[in-house]
């Protein structure tokens, strides 16, 4: 049995969140090609090793961090990250399932095209047989990514 969702610790927020995807085709490539302090990418989660079709957009969320953004993923790293589940409410919530029991509250909203992003990101989810993703970056470049975690959610299928 999980607990109940805590509030992420402030000194952990990073400055902005999305909704993204990559194709699978796409998805290890992309992060073995760069460096990156902190990867936990189970060769297990690789979507050619779960039968996940090349054109299949596997869903995530970015957390750009900026200057906490080491310090975030540190944290990430150090609680286990398990799945990302966005989930309807008053307000809604995108909520992180890390450990055995732990939950934390990355974010809530209540923004119309947030809930459709996050509607699109439970549907590639079950696309993609749950396979997910959680990428820390300092900032929105692209240029650089302070972690990555390649995530599955619990289940069948």
């Amino acid at each position: 049995m999980r607990n109940p969702p805590q509030p992420l610790p402030e000194n952990l927020w990073g400055e902005q969140w999305r909704f993204a995807s990559l194709r699978s085709s796409d998805l290890v490539e992309s992060i073995a090609n760069r460096t990156i302090p902190i990867v936990e990418m189970p060769e297990a989660l690789y979507p050619i090793n779960l039968g996940i079709a090349s054109t299949v957009q596997i869903p995530g969320v970015v957390i750009d961090g900026g200057r906490r953004s080491m310090q975030l993923a540190r944290w990430l790293k150090a609680n286990q990250p398990v799945s990302l589940d966005a989930i309807a409410g008053a307000p809604d919530g995108l909520i992180l399932n890390a450990g055995e029991v732990d939950r934390w509250i990355v974010a809530t909203f209540e923004d119309p095209e947030v809930r459709s992003a996050a509607q699109l990101f439970e549907q590639r989810k079950k696309e993609s047989d749950r396979l997910h993703f959680l990428l820390v970056e300092p900032d929105d470049s692209g240029m650089t990514y302070t972690g990555f975690w390649l995530l599955r959610s619990p289940g069948l299928k």
